[in-house]
């Protein structure tokens, strides 16, 4: 993404395409310009400058005298009937050491030219790798079948190229890159076995390069588990083949989760090349560019290399806008120009090189990525390109590479050089994500429930753990993250029937997943005999609980009294849907347990009330401002502070053309009860809010439960026109930091951001907490990921943005959370509007000094909440050990792959060291633990207890014998 929008990068890096010769005059003058390079000149490596002619092009030959450095040369140069620009001089004498001036003279047509310039010091070693590849993205040039199909044709042609410079220098050897394995695996799929052979054999001889990502994804916006098998299927297929996959590539996305530091001994990925989009909505991103480092995780434990090399961009602003590409032709093919060494990297590389040089760039080698376009067929001339400029150039040398070897032989040769940095690359390009909040909502849960299927067949000891659907539905999910929305002219052309194909295509990512996530977590729960009037209540978490549980009608016909598996009365009642609430109380870790439901009262304990406008639980009072329907009143059991600031929580904001000084409000609210308590009661407030069709908004409390639960219900009105609809939720909480959670754990907002990232909006997993030395509140969203911190410094982000004053720097913390559900900003690839309902759920726990461990937990149960099914099988059903480990939590558990066992996930949300102990449920049964990775091979065996480092997280392999 996003070729049409590059013309203000070529601008900056590309001289102007040279006209025909009758069309230009002949020159008038002549320039000198220094460049880095250095010609092959006589057997011997020597400082190139270069003669510009001006005012026209050069035709008739002459004789050039050369000064420099006490030395003195003369060269001929011929005639030209098609002109020259310019004319490459080869200096005479060794490297300078210091700054030297040549001047030049030059007789041609019986007139006298000169020009001098400065020369200075530069690197005689310079080695810059050239990576070909195409860029992929799932849709937006094409639907994404003609896409697909550009890529598994670029496999096929990449092969020929391998086969036909294998006899090149090695460094004029063609490789490719395929970028993602959703192109690989889909090639494969589709090809017989004689094709996968040839195939396979090409990946082995170095000619096709697997990078593990399975595209390119926005990683901020999945989830840990999402982020952890995103490079299963690439690390799998390498490993089935005898090949090493060890690295990722990302294209065009500015950012990435700090995450992927965090499981990079797990996944085994320690080489993470960055090419992303050259301007667009990239904030400072680009002040990244070459500035290697070592990423370490949180824990200190882990690093990756990262390198963010120049914009991806760079091949089709040389050469690809110069031939035919994906928007002039419907099924492009490989462009033979039959002159490989034009339109290719001179000039433009030996600049480069010079402000490298002119920053202080530490090493001699760079990489640039080489792709033709978005989607673009291959460029099959690059080998004569690299094999031309290295007889011509001693310095710098061109090497054709994959992400890995360049990653690879960087790291060789500078290892003790590389920095080490920590911190989060905050991600830009999640904002898009909001122009589809619905489909968004829907992956969100389904990954969420999709973890609680696998963890109920583990806790449940099922056999048979179909694994490879649980591996189709967690791509379908990641898919749906995957950078690419829609089409080139989603905004322009909302209404072309590409523009609609792909939209359907990528939408169905997510309900897919859906579907299938659903269809997986009621195979868990079944089982053979059925108990009528009964339920079985699964805990898919390492923490006791005591929450709600909402029984459909359908299966609590036989009355409103609730008795669990000992015959003890549960609170319980019916609700004005026709469903049954109970409470379930101190539920196990990882466990089953029944419940009856018998005919007769509900049982009441503690009473939730409803007044007015106001709602109590007997640990919150909640009071809505009658006139907006917003929380005046956020105020909990044993202190005096009311955490809700004077406009109110939960309040609607609507800007039209992006425009915080047009900024509309919900009004006119009709608030009436809807649960009327005893154990639930909540207040429903309609309003008129513009940009919708209406607003619903529900209140809801449970007697004894230390949560305010929201459901804010829009429908969209369709509309065309820049907007953005925030839930704005301004607490008070003086002196408060911002932390929220991100995959893998959790960071404090500036503190542990990387500087140039994203600071205008944030992309939280399941909570931010907002909290002083003394007290705070956490809020958590299972559907809303976007969070800005303060009031609307998203407001005015429309377009591209290129360099604009409006991205932020620095943030300010304050205790202002405004959840950023909808907006339409983009002016590309991201829908142009939306409409119809969309639903979002808030939580907030107030506490008092902030606690990461409770916060993890806190958020895991909003986003993981108790499942309630029909009961079939035994009464009770447990994991078959117990965790003990206060400090840590279980962020994902499932069946081993191969029947032996289960697979956990653990992080420490501790800043400190913290113990885990694991012991058998069950009298004269051992317990065999050992570290595992990412295809499940164990290494090294942990005793039933073993230390976890801060911040750290480790995948365990649990079995018995």
């Amino acid at each position: 993404m996003k070729p049409r929008l590059f013309n203000l990068v070529a601008l900056i890096f590309l001289c102007g395409t040279a006209a025909y010769a009758q069309q230009q005059p002949s020159f008038t003058s002549v320039a000198l310009q220094p460049t880095t390079a250095y010609l092959q000149h006589n057997g011997k490596a020597c400082r190139m400058v270069r003669l510009v002619f001006h005012g026209g092009l050069s035709y008739t030959g002459g004789q050039l005298y050369v000064s420099f450095n006490g030395l003195q040369d003369s060269l001929p140069i011929a005639a030209a009937a098609a002109g020259l620009k310019d004319y490459e001089i080869p200096l005479p004498g060794t490297p300078v050491t210091k700054d030297e001036q040549v001047y030049v003279r030059y007789t041609s047509g019986g007139q006298q030219y000169s020009a001098r310039c400065i020369v200075s010091p530069a690197r005689t070693d310079w080695k810059v790798y050239v990576m070909p590849h195409s860029h992929v993205d799932v849709g937006y040039t094409n639907v994404q079948s003609k896409v697909l199909a550009i890529h598994m044709n670029n496999i096929d042609e990449a092969i020929k190229i391998a086969e036909r410079s294998a006899a090149y220098p090695a460094e004029a050897r063609f490789k490719w890159n395929t970028e993602a394995i959703w192109v690989v695996e889909h090639y494969l799929a589709l090809s017989d076995e004689a094709k996968q052979r040839r195939f396979w054999d090409a990946v082995k001889k170095g000619w096709i390069n697997l990078d593990g990502g399975y595209g390119n994804i926005n990683t901020s916006a999945t989830s840990a588990a999402q982020l952890m098998h995103m490079f299963y299927t690439g690390i799998r297929l390498g490993k089935e083949h005898g090949v090493t996959v060890n690295s990722m590539f990302q294209g065009d996305v500015p950012g990435a989760s700090w995450g992927l530091a965090a499981q990079s001994d797990i996944t085994g990925v320690h080489y993470f090349l960055s090419a992303p989009n050259a301007s667009d909505r990239i904030g400072m991103a680009d002040q990244w560019r070459d500035k290697p480092f070592y990423w370490q995780s949180p824990s200190g434990g882990q690093k990756l290399l990262f390198w963010q090399s120049s914009p991806y961009s760079i091949g089709y602003q040389i050469k690809g806008d110069k031939i035919p590409n994906f928007f002039t032709i419907e099924d492009p093919k490989p462009f033979y120009t039959g002159h490989p060494e034009e339109n290719f990297l001179n000039p433009f590389l030996f600049d480069y090189l010079a402000r490298l040089e002119q920053k202080g760039f530490p090493y001699n080698m760079t990489l640039l990525t080489w792709a033709m376009s978005d989607n673009a067929p291959i460029d099959p001339e690059l080998p004569e390109a690299v094999k031309a400029w290295n007889e011509r150039y001693a310095s710098p040398k061109l090497i054709i590479t994959s992400a890995k070897q360049f990653l690879q032989d960087f790291e060789s040769a500078n290892k003790d050089k590389i920095p080490l940095v920590a911190g989060d690359y905050t991600e830009f390009w999640t904002d898009g994500i909001a122009s589809a909040a619905r489909e968004t909502g829907i992956n969100r849960n389904a990954s969420d429930r999709l973890q609680q299927a696998g963890a109920i067949w583990a806790l449940r000891g099922k056999p048979n753990y179909p694994a490879a659907d649980f591996d189709t539905a967690w791509t379908n999910i990641i898919m749906f993250n995957e950078h690419t929305w829609g089409a080139y002219n989603s905004v322009s052309q909302p209404e072309d029937p590409k523009v609609i194909s792909q939209w359907n295509y990528k939408k169905a990512f997510a309900l897919n997943g859906a579907a299938q996530t659903n269809a997986l977590l009621t195979k868990s729960e079944a089982g053979e005999a059925t108990t009528t009037s009964a339920v079985d209540v699964f805990n898919t978490l390492s923490q006791r609980r005591t929450e709600l549980v909402v029984v459909p009608a359908s299966l609590s016909s036989a009355g409103d009294l609730v008795k669990d598996h000992k015959g003890n009365k549960m609170p319980s009642q019916r609700l004005s849907s026709g469903e049954l609430a109970f409470l379930v109380q101190d539920i196990p870790p990882f466990s089953k347990q029944r419940f009856t439901i018998q005919k007769g009262a509900a049982y009441i304990t503690d009473k939730a009330t409803v007044k007015d406008n106001t709602l109590q639980n007997g640990i919150y009072t909640i009071t809505l401002d009658e006139k907006t329907g917003n929380i005046i009143r956020l105020q909990k059991k044993g202190s005096t502070v009311n955490l809700a600031d004077s406009a109110g929580l939960n309040q609607y904001t609507y800007l039209p053309g992006d425009s915080a000084e047009k900024i509309q409000y919900a009004a006119n609210a009709r608030i009436q009860v809807k649960e009327k308590g005893p154990l639930v009661v909540s207040l429903l407030v309609n309003t008129a809010a513009p940009g919708t069709n209406g607003l619903q908004q529900e209140i809801k409390l449970v007697a004894g439960i230390d949560r305010v639960e929201l459901i804010n219900t829009i429908d969209k009105q369709a509309i065309g026109n820049k907007e953005s609809v925030h839930f704005v939720f301004p607490f008070h909480v003086p002196g408060a930091q911002v932390r929220y959670s991100i995959p893998w754990g959790s960071i404090t907002a500036e503190a542990d951001q990387l500087p140039y990232t994203n600071r205008n909006w944030y992309t939280q997993q399941r909570w931010v907490d907002v909290s002083n030395k003394d007290m705070g509140v956490t809020w958590s969203s299972p559907d809303a990921p976007l969070f800005e911190i303060g009031r609307y410094p998203t407001a005015g982000l429309i377009g591209g943005l290129h360099f604009s004053p409006l991205w932020r720097s620095f943030t300010e913390q304050q205790p202002v959370i405004a959840s950023w559900v909808m907006n339409n900003l983009w002016h590309t690839n991201f829908r142009r509007d939306q409409q119809g309902p969309a639903t979002f759920r808030y939580y907030l726990q107030v506490h008092k000094a902030y606690d990461a461990v409770a916060a993890n937990q806190y958020g895991l149960a909003n986003h993981q909440p108790l499942v309630a099914a029909a009961a079939t099988g035994a009464a009770e059903e447990s994991l078959f050990f117990n965790i003990n480990a206060p400090a840590v939590y279980v962020e994902n558990i499932s069946p081993a792959r191969d029947g032996k066992g289960v697979l956990l996930q653990l992080v420490n949300a501790a800043a400190a060291p913290a113990s885990v102990s694991l012991q058998p449920a069950k009298e004269h049964t051992v317990l065999n633990i050992h570290q595992s990775n990412l295809l499940e091979e164990d290494s090294n065996e942990l005793g039933s207890t073993f230390t976890m480092p801060a911040k750290g997280i480790m995948m365990i392999r649990v079995t018995t014998h």
